[in-house]
């Protein structure tokens, strides 16, 4: 996991890669609270590069949409996180873009 640096917008992007399970998920799980304690105005999750998903990821994705204001999904969603979040029903409840510019004109 990666944040990217301010652009000036006041936009916080974390980018994930690789594989999210209850062993590997602390660092976004610190850089979540790290943004709902330093009020980011908007939080982008790239989830482009994630190659495994499990409910520990979800979970985290979840509240970070009831705690952060703008939080935002920014794909493509590879076709194992799409699933998951698509049979947890959690697709309709997340904002989810296209990708992380599309996120950022959101």
């Amino acid at each position: 996991m990666k944040k990217l640096p301010d652009s000036g917008d006041g936009v916080l992007v974390l980018v994930l890669a690789g594989e999210f399970d209850s062993g590997t998920a602390a660092p976004f799980r610190r850089a979540l609270a790290e943004a709902q304690a330093a009020r980011a105005a908007r939080t982008i999750v790239d989830v482009s590069a994630v190659a495994y998903a499990d409910s520990s990821l979800l979970r985290l994705l979840v509240q970070a949409h009831y705690r952060l204001p703008q939080f935002t999904v920014a794909g493509p969603l590879p076709p194992q996180l799409r699933r998951l979040l698509e049979l947890s029903g959690t697709a309709a409840t997340l904002h989810i873009t296209a990708d992380v510019e599309a996120a950022r004109r959101a």
